[in-house]
């Protein structure tokens, strides 16, 4: 019989602070509170909302990857045919036309250097963000296009990250109304970027 490990509170602190640099796509649009407000309700109830259905798709595949991680002692026929299903899952996300204009317009512009983990991310902008300021925030990865939207609050004032003379300021967003499952998703994500570098770092020190 397998024994699951149960992960401490400390270890899920670790967890979801951990973060990384990676080179990222990001887009913001400024919400006034009822904007804000409509958003954060229709992700709640999983609806779509004005700013986009891809809440409700990234939820469903979280949530699916959170029950397949518990399937690990099932038999492999069973594993092996719900992966078919993920795989299928995920090429229809990536295809679902909403999906696929909101990343062709995200990448359109230029990607910089980012810090980003499970709460909130950390990018430099050409405009001043006032703290509190409530934003619908897109995202996507370059290293392995993972893409996200979601509502967010600018937190707190911070420094630059890049030295680029066309941003000026540093901002420091928390993402809100994320579920477990899709924190977990974006953890992963994190994690496995970070052993890739390491990876990567290790062949260019051997060679």
């Amino acid at each position: 019989m397998t024994i699951q490990h149960s992960m401490s509170d400390d270890e899920k602190q670790m967890r979801r602070s951990f973060r990384i640099r990676e080179n990222a796509f990001v887009r913001i649009t400024l919400l006034n509170d009822a904007d804000y407000a409509a958003l954060l309700e229709a992700r709640s109830l999983q609806q779509p909302s004005r700013f986009g259905n891809n809440a409700r798709l990234v939820n469903l595949e979280a949530r699916f990857q959170e029950a397949f991680a518990l399937l690990g002692t099932a038999p492999q026929p069973v594993r092996d045919c719900l992966a078919t299903l993920n795989d299928k899952l995920s090429l229809l996300l990536d295809e679902q036309p909403e999906r696929k204009a909101a990343i062709q317009q995200l990448t359109e512009g230029t990607a910089l250097m980012c810090e980003i983990g499970a709460t909130g991310i950390r990018f430099d902008h050409h405009e001043p963000l006032p703290e509190d300021s409530k934003l619908f925030l897109q995202v996507m990865l370059t290293a392995d296009r993972h893409y996200l939207e979601t509502p967010a609050v600018v937190r707190r004032p911070v420094g630059l990250l890049n030295q680029d003379p066309h941003a000026q300021h540093g901002v420091a967003a928390e993402f809100v109304g994320f579920s477990e499952a899709e924190s977990e998703l974006l953890i992963k994500h994190l994690f496995q970027r970070e052993s890739e570098s390491l990876r990567m770092r290790r062949l260019a020190a051997d060679d």
